[in-house]
């Protein structure tokens, strides 16, 4: 890193590229909650290398722009009108939406139209008042307003306030016609396909699991099963990211291979002269990635690894083999080019932290003329999954107030049975679907076998005793600073995880140290509406209530036995 910018440009300086953009817009995410803090870490970057030497100056230069861009470009959120009526509005969407158990989340962008809503929102509409599935691009018109519990915006997660669809309203559906919709809503009917195919063929526990591998759709998994894997440290199955691209095209083009059998041998001699089989198969593989991609509904996590894949396909052709650091730096540079607001996006950040700390565990690996010896690769393995836990569990203590200690080894039990053997299964199913309709009990057998095993490995893995724990909210300054030194880190091509380990490890033990304050107790409504539109009376809230309003003494002498209050 201390070449970046000093000397003509490499590919591998496109790994510390991306790590200096991904930092500056998180950095300027954070400015406006500690301006001064953020400000005077910008300042000594910018005079260190003055100080040492102007051959470093360029690099710092170039955070410094990523911090300025992050502060223009990833404003704090702005307050919500209250509305004292529901407010009219006819726009158009700003990306794809968000299908949930009940209805569709669409993000709306306000062009002015509707003083009385904010410049970007969500809006919630309910299954049974959508007749056409939108895309990015269609319009609607119909009244906005305000649910009775408004939804806190979180720093990680997505700021834009959430609206429901007024319930006495119209909604007026205006899709567009053009070639591209035509095409997505083409492939969210085949969705809709294979998702009917699975809840008809499998138990609802199998379906609920492969539609959430497969589709990333988790509706029709029951919240006890997705905290099982929340607290089993291993929810990132349930979401497609590159670790389910990967095994996707390694099934497709080994089904691509054997597909070469049906080409003439002339024709195939001549393909194989001009394009290796190396290099063809992954350009064969590359629109159905693109297809699947789409079909699921674009989720960051996919975008990214698609990106890397296509841009590694691309360059294979061009006879340009890059390492994977070279490729995650490239795919990152392009996609936070082109969408800046991934740098505040939990699951995008959760997916990077992980892959940088896969850079960071395979130095020393790299650095060897040979590779590891057989024996060598179980420790390998644990060694990239120790790194992995290590980057990420700052992130989610911060969001979560959680830590899943017992995640390390429940990746390596969990991940090869549902990632490696059910995973590649389940997308064989759905291409056999495509092809032959009816469903063959020799493959649904044991795919439903498979599933059992994966949900009662996790639910046994998250019964165990301290799989999750809760804590204080983390020092938010300290979890910055924790990045701070990752990224330095990941700078230095020469460092390594051993050298990394040890300081990461004591500034997050300090922010859980020493945490945030805490904030006064909040009331929240124990009567609250549904996505459904339905009322629902939750008592947990409603005691979580009480016991904020008694004094300390008679929240101490609770029973935690059955939840109730007791007597002093």
């Amino acid at each position: 890193m201390n070449s970046l910018f000093s000397r003509p440009l490499t590919v591998q300086d496109l790994l510390p590229a991306s790590v200096l953009m991904a930092g500056g817009l998180f950095l300027g995410s954070l400015a406006p909650n500690f301006p001064l803090v953020m400000g005077g870490l910008l300042l000594i970057s910018l005079l260190y290398p003055l100080l040492a030497g102007s051959q470093r100056f360029l690099p710092f230069l170039f955070l410094a722009l990523s911090v300025a861009c992050g502060m223009a470009l990833l404003p704090s959120e702005e307050e919500r009108l209250p509305l004292a009526s529901p407010a009219f509005f006819s726009l158009c969407l700003d990306g794809s939406p968000t299908l949930t158990q009940h209805g569709s989340i669409l993000p709306l962008k306000n062009d002015g139209s509707a003083p009385e809503l904010p410049r970007s929102f969500r809006l919630f509409v309910p299954a049974e008042r959508l007749t056409t599935p939108l895309e990015s691009g269609d319009c609607l018109s119909g009244a906005a307003t305000l649910p009775s519990r408004p939804s806190s915006p979180s720093f990680f997660g997505d700021h834009r306030p959430l609206y429901l669809l007024s319930p006495a309203s119209a909604l007026t559906l205006l899709p567009t016609t053009s070639p591209r919709q035509e095409f997505l809503r083409l492939l969210h009917r085949k969705e809709q396909e294979l998702l009917r195919h699975l809840l008809a063929t499998f138990p609802p526990e199998t379906a609920g699991l492969l539609s959430a591998l497969l589709l990333s759709d988790t509706r029709f998994m029951t919240e006890e099963a997705k905290g099982d894997f929340t607290k089993a440290g291993v929810s990132h199955l349930l979401s497609v990211s590159g670790e389910h691209m990967t095994l996707l095209a390694l099934f497709l083009g080994g089904a691509g291979l054997l597909s070469l059998r049906w080409i003439p041998l002339s024709l195939l001699r001549r393909l194989l002269i001009l394009l290796p089989a190396h290099r063809l198969l992954p350009l064969l593989v590359l629109p159905l990635l693109l297809c699947y991609t789409l079909m699921i509904g674009a989720p960051e996590a996919a975008d990214r690894a698609f990106l890397g894949f296509a841009l590694a396909v691309i360059l294979r052709i061009a006879f340009v083999d890059l390492d994977f650091p070279a490729i995650l730096g490239l795919s990152t540079l392009l996609i936070l080019f082109l969408t800046p607001q991934l740098a505040t996006s939990l699951s995008f950040l959760l997916s990077l932290l992980a892959l940088w700390a896969i850079v960071l565990a395979g130095r020393k690996a790299r650095s060897k003329e040979n590779a590891l010896p057989a024996r060598a690769k179980g420790p390998a393995a644990l060694k990239t999954g120790a790194a992995v836990t290590l980057l990420t569990a700052p992130l989610v203590a911060a969001v979560f107030r959680t830590i899943d200690p017992e995640g390390l080894i429940d990746n390596l039990l969990v991940v090869p049975l549902a990632g490696d053997l059910l995973l590649p299964l389940g997308a064989g199913e759905l291409l056999l679907h495509l092809l032959w309709p009816n469903p063959l009990a020799l493959v649904s057998i044991p795919i439903t076998s498979l599933s059992h095993a994966v949900l009662g490995l996790v639910q046994a893995l998250a019964s165990l005793p301290g799989a999750s724990l809760s804590l204080s909210a983390p020092n938010p300054l300290l979890i910055a600073v924790f990045y701070l030194i990752a990224a330095g880190f990941l700078l230095s091509p020469k460092a390594s995880l051993q050298q990394a380990s040890l300081p990461l490890l004591a500034v997050f033990l300090l922010a859980l140290a020493l945490p945030s304050p805490s904030r006064p107790p909040s009331l929240r409504p124990a009567l609250v509406r549904g996505p459904d539109m339905t009322m629902r009376y939750r008592s947990e809230v409603e005691r979580r209530n009480i016991e904020t309003l008694l004094p300390a003494p008679f929240r101490e002498s609770r029973t935690s036995k059955n939840g109730e209050l007791g007597s002093p």
